[in-house]
């Protein structure tokens, strides 16, 4: 039998939170994993939530690795990236290979298909 408890705000210490400001982490809605990282030199997370570890894979190609896997791998990708350049070209973010514990994203030269490090790459998962 299935119990309920209904309250308003919940306090713990000097903190108090409306009931109405909880999320559900188990919602299609909330971010499962994201990350930000730099992509040139040493591979480094600069911040990130569920994601462990970024493995570089050569010239513009990364492997993101999450800490709690995904529960299917059809979930979605966004991406940005950012190369800081004197002379700034647009790129392309290319993620792949889902799985429930890794993607990888690539970044790519628009203009003429040549994969780049970046500065600032950064990616988020959302999945039901």
């Amino acid at each position: 039998m299935a119990s309920n408890i209904t309250v308003d705000t919940l306090t713990k210490g000097s903190t108090t939170l409306n009931t109405d400001e909880i999320v559900d982490t188990n919602s299609s809605q909330v971010c499962k994993a994201w990350v930000n990282f730099n992509g040139t030199g040493t591979v480094a997370i600069r911040d990130s939530y569920n994601v462990s570890s970024i493995t570089d894979l050569g010239t513009g190609g990364y492997q993101v690795n999450i800490t709690n896997a995904i529960s299917n791998a059809n979930y979605t990708v966004t991406s940005s990236s950012n190369r800081e350049f004197s002379t700034s070209y647009p790129l392309m973010v290319h993620t792949h290979s889902y799985s429930t514990t890794s993607y990888r994203v690539g970044h790519v030269r628009y203009d003429n298909g040549t994969w780049v490090d970046t500065d600032i790459s950064s990616t988020q998962v959302f999945s039901n």
